[in-house]
């Protein structure tokens, strides 16, 4: 009994990861990016979005009442469009990160001030909540995004201390 030839099937395997492996985090920052373009951009059309009232109540619950209302709706919708434009440039995936993961806290608030509207029993979540707990995802794609930056991509460079043993010079054989 002879085996099938399986190298090309290999060949093909191991272009397909050569493949994700550039076009991995391009892909992955361009999908967030057009997320959250798209919904920011919600935010902006009145009736736009069907999470208006919840985000006018977070965001006045969470300034203490200093911004509410429709001002309110605006502030998180011109946050998210500048988060995508950050994102969509491929210019600061540090601080992209930073503002990903600041966002997500700030999104994930409503679980723990309106939690009788977030959970119809325990680890039973409504509708709204699973539009927040779906930002797992979100936290996961900025650990990548910033985990793949280059240090030139960076707001400062700051030198990296040199050890002692980095001064010790090893002789070269002749």
């Amino acid at each position: 009994m002879s085996f099938p030839d399986l190298s090309r099937l290999h060949r093909v395997d191991e272009q397909a990861i050569r493949f994700a492996g550039r076009a991995g985090v391009p892909l992955l920052r361009l999908g967030l990016g057009v997320v959250y373009l798209w919904f920011g951009a919600l935010k902006l059309i009145p009736s736009g979005s069907p999470v208006v009232d919840l985000v006018e109540r977070t965001v006045s619950a969470l300034t203490f009442g200093l911004i509410t209302g429709t001002f309110a709706v605006v502030v998180a919708g011109v946050s998210e469009v500048l988060i995508a434009l950050v994102l969509l440039s491929n210019r600061l995936p540090r601080i992209t990160a930073i503002l990903l993961l600041s966002h997500v806290v700030l999104v994930s608030a409503p679980l723990a001030l309106f939690p009788a509207e977030m959970w119809n029993a325990p680890m039973q979540a409504t509708l709204e909540a699973q539009y927040i707990l779906k930002n797992v995802v979100t936290v996961a794609a900025a650990v990548v995004i910033a985990a793949s930056a280059s240090a030139r991509a960076t707001l400062v460079s700051l030198p990296v201390p040199r050890r002692e043993r980095d001064d010790v010079r090893t002789p070269v054989a002749s």
